[in-house]
């Protein structure tokens, strides 16, 4: 699919071949009804250079993806002069095509931002004002009556110009803006609700997972103690049933431990808790896990006092990415944590083998086609989650090597209750 800069560069391209047309048309109609056909070709001219120039422009677009805003302002200032130079030969304000020139102002204001569209109108501004005095005569287009009459009509269509560039630029503009923005949010939306309902169905999937391995556990502990009753004489088999029957139980534990959490709506129930305190539990439960890691933990930059906003998934999502971390062959992980008057930071490093390019692009969007780099699904929910929480979640790779996970989470205040 094209990119929408490039979209938006072809239709431009469009509207100036259909204007060029319509001048071509006229030209071409004076030129089968008129007996001195020398006049028009200084116009004529001027056509064929602007549609040997809009081909080029053309060709050129299509060898690139997309097209920057810069590019655009450029296509559109071209616009401005070039159609100047073909007004300067054919009659200047007197010819009634003329008002193009506001078409550029137009188009600036519904794809560029109200900077670049000021320094278009300017432009058009200018030249209009110049072709006002400066103009090859070309009586064919120009209005009829006495000198003066003709004279206040042109002041009247300048006047006329001037006030509706001026509303473009002002009206039309933070209009589009506004549209914009708004795209942007159902967009962004239509992606929330896409995340929601990915994470519904596997929070569904979990829960029937762990009420289904209920039953084989059950049978499991059963068999332990029919073994249990046969070998009772047997003392070192005995050790081995007990320790057997513990693991079954932590089995257990953790499945309903899932069951429970896996209730989508209690997981959206969020409270305020001290950051500090918080996310050094969350690192000593993961530590414990993991005994064997070298995990660094850096927490002086950030003061007590501070509070976020959190639900039984935060923790999940960030463990998860501690567990990505540990999974790219990395001999040691550091965790600093850092705020601002507004934000709290998380960074999580790993000295691992780092990711692709490719991979990096995908992460927290999609489940990845590939996870040998030991990233999917899981990822992708703990992006969701860190953006339920209103934060973000960015990879990036560091100049030494590995990845650099951050996390940015908003800080809670008074006047957020």
């Amino acid at each position: 699919m094209p990119h929408i800069s490039k979209v938006q560069f072809t239709q431009l391209l469009w509207i100036r071949g259909f204007a060029l047309a319509g001048q071509a048309l006229v030209l071409l109609y004076f030129y089968l009804t008129i007996s001195n056909v020398d006049v028009l070709l200084p116009g004529a001219l001027g056509i064929i250079i602007l549609s040997l120039i809009t081909a080029a422009s053309s060709w050129q677009s299509r060898r690139v993806d997309a097209v920057t805003d810069t590019q655009l302002t450029l296509q559109l200032g071209i616009d401005v002069v070039g159609w100047s130079a073909i007004m300067y030969l054919t009659g200047g304000a007197n010819n009634p095509f003329v008002s193009y020139l506001l078409v550029p102002i137009i188009v600036s204001a519904a794809v560029l931002n109200q900077r670049n569209t000021i320094l278009i109108a300017l432009a058009a501004l200018v030249a209009y004002t110049l072709l006002l005095r400066y103009h090859q005569p070309f009586g064919l287009l120009a209005p009829m009556g006495t000198h003066e009459k003709m004279q206040s009509h042109t002041l009247g269509m300048w006047f006329n110009f001037l006030f509706s560039a001026a509303l473009v630029v002002t009206f039309v503009t933070k209009m589009a803006k506004t549209m914009r923005e708004r795209e942007v949010r159902e967009a962004r939306y239509r992606e929330q609700r896409l995340q929601d309902e990915q994470i519904h169905a596997i929070a569904t999937i979990a829960a029937s997972t762990a009420h289904e391995l209920g039953t084989p556990l059950n049978a499991l502990s059963l068999i332990t103690d029919e073994l249990r009753h046969v070998a009772q004489s047997n003392t070192e088999l005995q050790d081995l049933l007990n320790e057997l029957d513990q693991r079954v139980d932590e089995c257990g534990l953790i499945l309903q431990t899932l069951a429970n959490k896996a209730e989508f709506d209690g997981l959206r129930q969020q409270s305020r808790i001290a950051a500090k305190e918080w996310i050094e539990a969350q690192l000593m439960r993961w530590r414990n896990k993991n005994p064997g890691v070298a995990l660094t933990v850096d927490t002086r930059a950030l003061t007590a006092g501070i509070e976020i906003s959190v639900d039984q998934t935060l923790g999940a999502a960030i463990e998860n990415i501690l567990n990505n971390a540990l999974e790219a062959e990395t001999d040691r992980i550091e965790v600093t944590l850092n705020a601002s008057t507004l934000e709290l930071f998380i960074e999580i490093r790993d000295y691992g083998c780092g990711l692709r390019d490719e991979i990096l692009t995908q992460l927290g969007t999609t489940t990845l086609a590939s996870t040998t780099e030991g990233l999917g699904i899981g990822i992708m929910l703990s992006n969701a989650t860190i953006n339920r929480h209103g934060g973000i979640l960015t990879y990036h790779q560091p100049a030494g090597g590995g990845t650099l996970a951050r996390i940015t989470l908003p800080l809670q205040s008074e006047a957020t209750e």
